[in-house]
Formats: structure tokens, C-alpha cells, sequence
């Protein structure tokens, strides 16, 4: 009778766990998107002006939440200081980061909207030989740099069509790190303006 007792018991509690409501990150249903794109960098390296190039995706989340990832690098001439390295002559600095990005897309169903963005990865930096504005060298002097890289942004995102948003806006680029001679973080370190072709399931 007992052992009766305990089973009808244990049914009962069993019974009552299922009954209660499962707690999730996302309640109900979720819809899942993606997409990625060309990305267009204007910022400041060694105080001189510089355009990055590169590219960005992710995996969209109710409309509203991207999870993804971008790479960008230097592709105009960036003169480095004079004489950091002995009788290499001329020299042009190189930069370019990788990291994981999270965005926060406000309203996104609106045809203009904003979205608070984040980037945190990595990035490398060395010297290459100058060899004159029209020819651009590929020829490495020097080590190899490594750097910490935190990005974060504020955007307005215009929907041109149903696969198509053009994202602008404005990052502040926080970077640590940097061991290479004759630079420091602040030489890495500033505002970036930034224009983002989005194509994808939104």
C-alpha cells in the first residue's frame, strides 16, 4: 500500500512539472534570417586619412538581433614614420581586423530605422616598402603586429527593398596592444564613419 501511495505520489509530481510553462531565451516561435555585404570604412590611421574595405554577415533573430561576423582592411596608402626601421627606406603601415559582431536593430519593419552595434576581434598590423603613390608593394618589413580591437556604433538603416537595407553610421574604434615600433594604440584608435550594403532575408 505504500509503495501504491509513493507512485500515485511521484505520477502526481511528475504530472505537475509538465504542467508548468518552460522558460526560454525566445518564448514561442522564432524567425530566423541572415545576410551580408560589402562594407566601406572612412577613418584615421597615424592621423592621416584611410579608407577599409571588407565585408560583414549574420544570422538575424526576430528582425531585431544579428549575430554574425565582419573582416576589414587598409587599401590607401598609409605612411609610416620615418626611420622606425634601419635601412629599410619609405615604409607604408598595413592594418586589418577580424571579429564577432552583435547589432540591435530598433524597429526594424520601419522603412528608416537605427541599430546599436558591437565588434570585438583582433587585428594585425606591420610595415610594407613604399615604392610610390601608382605602384602599391606587398613586400613585408618587420614583424608582425597583433592587437585587440573593440568597436562599438550607432546606425541608421534605410529599407530599399525587401533583400536590400544600406546601413551608415558612426564607430568609435577602441584598440590595445600594440608592440609595434614607432605606433601605439592611438595611432590605431578613432572615429570611423561606415557604409554597409546589406543583402539577405531580413
Amino acid at each position: 500500500m505504500r509503495y501504491l501511495m509513493f507512485v500515485i505520489m511521484l505520477f502526481a509530481f511528475a504530472a505537475n512539472l509538465a504542467a508548468q510553462e518552460e522558460e526560454t531565451l525566445f518564448k514561442g516561435d522564432f524567425e530566423k534570417g541572415g545576410f551580408g555585404g560589402p562594407v566601406v570604412k572612412f577613418t584615421s590611421i597615424k592621423n592621416q586619412g584611410a579608407i577599409m574595405v571588407g565585408g560583414r554577415g549574420g544570422w538575424i533573430i526576430n528582425h531585431s538581433l544579428a549575430l554574425g561576423g565582419g573582416g576589414y582592411g587598409v587599401v590607401t596608402e598609409v605612411d609610416a614614420p620615418a626611420g622606425v626601421l634601419p635601412l629599410e627606406g619609405p615604409l607604408d603601415i598595413e592594418f586589418g581586423y577580424i571579429g564577432f559582431e552583435v547589432e540591435y536593430i530598433i524597429h526594424p519593419k520601419s522603412l528608416l530605422h537605427f541599430s546599436i552595434y558591437t565588434l570585438a576581434g583582433g587585428g594585425a598590423t606591420n610595415f610594407v616598402k613604399d615604392v610610390g603613390p601608382v605602384t602599391e608593394s606587398n613586400e613585408q618589413a618587420g614583424e608582425t603586429d597583433f592587437l585587440f580591437v573593440l568597436e562599438p556604433a550607432v546606425n541608421a538603416e534605410l529599407n530599399i527593398t525587401t533583400w536590400f537595407r544600406l546601413n551608415a553610421g558612426v564607430s568609435y574604434r577602441l584598440t590595445s596592444g600594440v608592440n609595434q615600433v614607432g605606433l601605439d594604440e592611438s595611432d590605431f584608435s578613432g572615429m570611423t564613419a561606415t557604409l554597409t550594403f546589406k543583402f539577405g532575408k531580413f
